[in-house]
């Protein structure tokens, strides 16, 4: 095992307590606080896809995301091989538990590349204000940025603030965030 992936595993064991000691309540609060931010910086920057994770009951809460009219809006279906593809939602989605008893869309459109401005919301267990993210581990949106990321216009990090650290330990396949938005606000990566 390299040095990076055990200061990774170290690293996921100390956010994983850091986002425990966080209450159901503050959970909800932070979450809805940085869906507060997201919204008026999904307007300004003309957003017209969203793709956005579906929230375990540890990350920040994205289901208000899912309701939006005025943006079409992409949830992850993960495959067999540990990939994914992005399936549209909308009010008459079906839904089933997948991967990690994630909802995800039983059937639906599948995202393509197209000329709308788009934005990829991701989940993550930390960061770094580099723009650096530590997701679980497994390396499902990783993969499919390295795909398909140079057809987003921004990949967008929500996290709780505790969430954050000085520096993420990087490896060459990691994809780094535009911008991480947290209960205190925006953080622009420089």
């Amino acid at each position: 095992m390299s040095d990076i992936t055990q200061q990774k595993q170290q690293l996921r064991q100390y956010l994983t307590q850091q986002r425990q000691q966080l209450s159901k309540a503050d959970k909800q609060a932070f979450s809805e606080q940085i869906v507060q931010h997201l919204l008026p910086y999904l307007e300004r920057k003309g957003v017209q896809q969203l793709l956005v994770y579906n929230a375990l009951p540890f990350e920040v809460n994205t289901e208000s995301l899912l309701s939006l009219t005025s943006i079409e809006c992409f949830v992850p279906r993960m495959l067999q091989d540990t990939a994914m593809q992005w399936i549209k939602v909308d009010k008459s989605t079906s839904w089933v538990q997948g991967a990690f008893g994630v909802l995800e869309p039983e059937q639906g459109e599948i995202w393509q590349p197209s000329a709308q401005q788009s934005m990829i919301v991701c989940p993550l267990l930390g960061f770094d204000r580099q723009g650096n993210r530590l997701g679980m581990g497994k390396g499902y949106f990783d993969r499919w940025l390295a795909d398909f990321g140079q057809y987003i216009d921004e990949q967008v990090g929500l996290a709780f603030s505790c969430q954050e650290l000085p520096n993420i330990p990087v490896e060459q396949h990691d994809v780094p965030l535009t911008t991480i938005i947290t209960e205190k606000g925006i953080i622009h990566v420089q």
